[in-house]
């Protein structure tokens, strides 16, 4: 590793932007490695864009993205990640809440044989009701993913090149580029940092990020388990609702042997329903396999290394102007 980019998307920020851009070429001076910053400009409309020309015309290792408008963090990164050239790339807010301080920290334990490795706001700043929302959020993401951070959605993260290569990041899945790195076997782990109360401006997120979070985690486990083999679950819950309709319908015979009627009771119709239901859900999950081979683009695996072509005698060469 000889190179690091740090990507740092920003929304209206610009009370922040000088600081952390001295801070921040300090600490990077500290790692000795060759650096560059990258602002990516998310449609500010505070006059980031003039201090941002200021930065530019002091450092000769910074560079400057400006999205047209505000497409969210998700564009910013992706935008980021593609003009980065860095062997390590670096990701952290522009509010200073991050310390670039720790910068350090972050790609030590890279160096220790760590693909990704995430901050963890051990003790946050924040009010109670987003402290409490966070726990929540990053234990129902634990449970449903497999993937165990204290604190999924911390911008704070250093990532070996390979990893933003490899990860499409799109919508609003940056909050969980540790769960699809994770799903394509690279290493991830996380250390405690330090979490700043905010300087200046304010929080640009609300209470509404947790509901569309949700759906994201959704869409995240669906690509990732999923997305591949679509019967599996589509299956699993046809399954299970055609068993809990044949065990009404046959509860209810039963009764009906003995002299009881069952025309008109609910569980009657119910049991009808989660019959039509479950193989519904069978014939979706077979429609979406198909769908799934038909469109499948990339491979299921990630290589870590490649020594090179077998060099084996008892193979024999086949000639470059051979014809099969």
């Amino acid at each position: 590793m000889k190179s690091v980019s740090v990507v740092i998307p920003l929304f209206n920020e610009k009370d922040s932007l000088e600081e952390l851009y001295t801070r921040l070429t300090d600490e990077l001076k500290k790692t000795g490695l060759d650096s560059e910053v990258i602002f990516v400009d998310d449609g500010s409309r505070d006059g980031s864009d003039e201090i941002l020309d200021g930065i530019l015309r002091k450092g000769d290792r910074v560079r400057v993205i400006r999205l047209r408008r505000n497409f969210g963090k998700s564009a910013a990164l992706c935008a980021g990640f593609e003009k980065a050239a860095g062997d390590i790339v670096v990701t952290m807010d522009a509010d200073l809440q991050d310390r670039p301080e720790e910068i350090h920290s972050l790609i030590d334990r890279l160096r220790e044989g760590k693909d990704l490795v995430s901050g963890w706001k051990k003790v946050r700043r924040d009010r109670f009701t987003k402290r409490f929302a966070s726990w929540v959020f990053n234990r129902v993401t634990n449970l449903l993913t497999g993937v165990p951070l204290h604190d999924m959605n911390c911008g704070f993260k250093a990532y070996r090149r390979e990893v933003i290569e490899e990860i499409t990041v799109y919508g609003e899945m940056h909050r969980y580029i540790p769960v699809l790195a994770s799903y394509k076997g690279f290493r991830i782990d996380e250390i405690p940092v330090e979490h700043d109360k905010r300087k200046h401006g304010r929080t640009k997120f609300g209470m509404e990020r947790y509901v569309g979070g949700f759906f994201d985690l959704l869409t995240v486990i669906m690509l990732t388990r999923y997305n591949r083999k679509p019967l599996h679950i589509f299956g699993v819950i046809g399954v299970g609702m055609i068993a809990l309709g044949i065990a009404i319908e046959a509860y209810l015979t039963i009764g009906w042997i003995y002299g009881r009627w069952i025309e008109d009771r609910p569980a009657f119709m119910l049991g009808i329903l989660l019959l039509i239901v479950g193989v519904q859900c069978m014939s979706f999950g077979l429609v979406a396999e198909m769908v799934a081979w038909a469109t499948r683009r990339e491979q299921d695996f990630s290589i870590r290394e490649d020594s090179g072509p077998v060099k084996n005698p008892r193979i024999p060469r086949i000639m470059k102007d051979s014809k099969a």
